[in-house]
């Protein structure tokens, strides 16, 4: 029956080559997305390890110029205060990552020491060739 029909071997092959191209261009977006996130998601870990230990002079010193301005430390402290389990994150996931030449963001899931899972995001800009904060949100969508 293949001998009256030797296309058919051609359209599966090129079918299967498309399919293998296809797979590969994703997994190379994959994990080019990963390593050029890998700074700010350290950036952002680091944040959350020092408000996890309640160390919010370090946690600060991540925080952008606009951001400090925004947020002094002081508010920072209150906030913490306020609703102290939304600082003390375990672990957190990032689900969706985008990155440019001065500005990532970083939106996943954040699960609390006190065992719940929150949304999370984060914003980061580039200043003098290091990353840091321009925006955060732990526990509201945006």
């Amino acid at each position: 029956m293949a001998q009256g029909r030797p296309w058919v071997k051609y359209v599966a092959l090129g079918c299967g080559g498309i399919v293998v191209l296809l797979v590969t261009f994703v997994a190379v977006v994959f994990f080019a997305v990963g390593r050029l996130t890998a700074a700010p998601e350290q950036v952002t870990r680091d944040f959350l390890a020092a408000t996890s230990r309640g160390d919010f002079a370090s946690a600060h010193d991540y925080f952008s110029a606009p951001l400090k301005e925004e947020q002094p430390l002081s508010e920072l402290e209150a906030a913490a205060a306020a609703t102290p389990s939304m600082y003390r994150i375990a672990d957190v996931s990032f689900s969706d990552r985008a990155i440019d030449t001065s500005k990532a963001t970083l939106k996943g899931t954040a699960r609390l020491h006190a065992g719940t899972e929150v949304p999370v995001s984060f914003t980061l800009v580039r200043e003098q060739d290091t990353w840091r904060l321009l925006a955060y949100h732990l526990g509201a969508d945006d």
